[in-house]
């Protein structure tokens, strides 16, 4: 695979150039602090709003929050980060075709593997940092607020929602392989992301799919175990595994 570690720095050199890393980093630490913030000012912002909601006959009880309430703002949070990323990187392989700069780059001889390759990575290292990063803020600020015992496998469930991400990631890029514009990169994985969701209605069958494990608070609560859930991880990461390769020969056989 000729010129992945050159194809690699482009990556990440184009990233920082466009402004791409800066606009992440604060995403990422925006909702990081947002999801404890917001758990911890909702009762503040309820109990201000009572006596106006009193007179129209709505009576809000005592609200109280914990633990439970900041996790569950940032898996929340976290659908919305993955859907801007997932728009920001979806035209990142069929980009370089249409506007034919990945040309001079393979008339050198470098491999068309190794520029998808370093933009899977590239863009798997850049969520992941920021994945991270996001949870470790929310988490510190978590257990500096609420010392309670609401939430007791958060650690399975953020790198179970992670796996998942990395599904979606991937799946991205195999359509990036062969299809020609970004549109049809988000229809393509938009179709099968939603085709899992919609398969989980079926109670039977939701253990087998990816899409269980989104279940994070269930998985916080320990309402499910991830023992529960093990085809559907099993599945996730096969997917992973199948859509990275199966992405890095495709583009072999694309024409530019």
């Amino acid at each position: 695979m000729n010129g992945f570690s050159p194809f690699l720095k482009k990556e990440f050199f184009e990233l920082y150039r466009k402004g791409r890393l800066l606009l992440f980093g604060i995403l990422f630490v925006f909702f990081g602090i947002l999801a404890p913030a917001t758990a911890k000012l909702t009762p503040a912002l309820f109990k201000m709003m009572s006596g106006e909601l009193e007179q129209q006959g709505i009576i809000i009880k005592d609200i109280t929050s914990t633990a439970a309430s900041s996790y569950e703002q940032f898996f929340s949070n976290l659908s919305i980060i993955l859907i801007v990323f997932f728009v920001v990187f979806a035209g990142s392989v069929t980009s370089e075709f249409s506007s034919g700069s990945v040309i001079p780059l393979l008339t050198k001889g470098l491999s068309r593997k190794a520029m998808m390759l370093s933009k899977l990575i590239s863009a798997l290292i850049t969520w992941s940092a920021g994945y991270w990063l996001c949870f470790g803020i929310t988490y510190g600020y978590t257990a500096y607020y609420w010392k309670d015992d609401s939430v007791q496998s958060v650690i399975p469930a953020v790198l179970l929602w992670w796996l998942f991400s990395v599904m979606v990631i991937c799946l991205m890029f195999f359509f990036s392989s062969f299809v020609r514009t970004h549109v049809q990169v988000m229809i393509g994985t938009g179709c099968v992301v939603f085709s899992f969701k919609l398969m989980s209605i079926v109670k039977t069958a939701d253990k087998y799919l990816p899409s269980a494990l989104t279940n994070s608070m269930n998985i916080c609560t320990g309402k499910t175990s991830v023992a529960d859930i093990i085809p559907a991880i099993i599945i996730a990461g096969t997917v992973c595994a199948g859509a990275g390769v199966l992405g890095v020969v495709l583009i072999g056989r694309r024409r530019v």
